[in-house]
């Protein structure tokens, strides 16, 4: 079967986030994510970080004021597709986020996909 099958367990939106993250060399980076999971995060870069690499990220959803941490590793890197409308960057798996935290990111992504009971407010 030709394509690329999605097997993902959790769901994920598309979002634009301003995403900090530190690399495995210390330094300081951040750019945005294309869409957001509670496994895990794309981030557009167009400097990605290797394969295996071990980042700490933080970010904060648009309906929150609180800062969201996470680490994750580098689980696979794309290359620039510009034909296929396709970035590059880099698919980070959550490895730790706290349980407050992954409640937080659980209830933002149902309010997303309208599961609460009043009117579906998605970011912009």
């Amino acid at each position: 079967m030709a394509g690329k099958k999605d097997d993902r367990i959790n769901q994920r939106i598309p979002i634009q986030l301003l995403v900090d993250y530190r690399s495995p060399n210390g330094s300081y980076l951040f750019d945005f994510c294309r869409d957001l999971g509670t496994g895990g995060v794309f981030i557009e870069t167009s400097k990605p970080l290797d394969m295996g690499s071990e980042v700490k990220l933080t970010f904060t959803l648009p309906d929150s004021k609180e800062t969201l941490e996470a680490s994750g590793k580098v689980i696979w890197v794309q290359t620039a597709l510009p034909e296929k409308d396709l970035a590059s960057g880099m698919g980070v798996q959550f490895d730790e986020f706290s349980a407050d935290q992954r409640k937080t990111m659980e209830n933002f992504i149902e309010r997303y996909h309208g599961g609460d009971s009043g009117e579906s407010t998605k970011p912009a």
